[in-house]
């Protein structure tokens, strides 16, 4: 009987070892996981979008600009004339102005890259602690969605 008593403790302990090794993983892979409120892809809310991508990544950070800057939001609507219209808010985190060019690609439902008067690169200056929005609205309509490049300026 103690013998039979012994292995039931022995497997309990197992058990709960395994437990707690199971509890501990899945914390430190959600903790790991989880970074500050950033916004680096967003799925597409509409399930029934049946465009080549489901998930696009809306704003891309170059030469490590992500150290300084987050997106804080991405709003994106239709405007009159079935024109996409899209605001992204970006704040600098550092103790430093960053200064950085920026431009706007826009997407067909399909994924294919749509020629557009915004494909230019635009400067722009964030001062420590500040947002600022970034927003246009596409020039032809059909348009469906939008990557925001972002990389350092070249002579700051």
């Amino acid at each position: 009987m103690s013998v039979h008593f012994l292995k039931i403790k022995t497997m309990k302990t197992y058990i709960q070892k395994s437990f707690l090794v199971l509890l501990f993983s899945l914390l430190f892979i959600l903790s790991a996981c989880s970074h500050k409120g950033k916004v680096d892809t967003v799925s597409k809310a509409d399930p029934r979008d049946k465009s080549a991508q489901p998930e696009i990544k809306k704003v891309e950070f170059g030469g490590e600009l992500e150290k300084n800057l987050e997106v804080v939001r991405i709003t994106q609507g239709k405007a009159d004339g079935n024109l996409l219209r899209m605001q992204v808010e970006i704040k600098n985190y550092s103790s430093k102005d960053v200064q950085f060019t920026h431009k706007l690609e826009w997407f067909d439902d399909d994924g294919f890259l749509v020629k557009d008067t915004s494909l230019v690169w635009k400067p722009l200056m964030i001062r420590p602690k500040e947002s600022k929005m970034i927003e246009s609205i596409s020039t032809r309509p059909g348009v469906s969605a939008f990557r925001l490049k972002i990389k350092p300026a070249k002579n700051p």
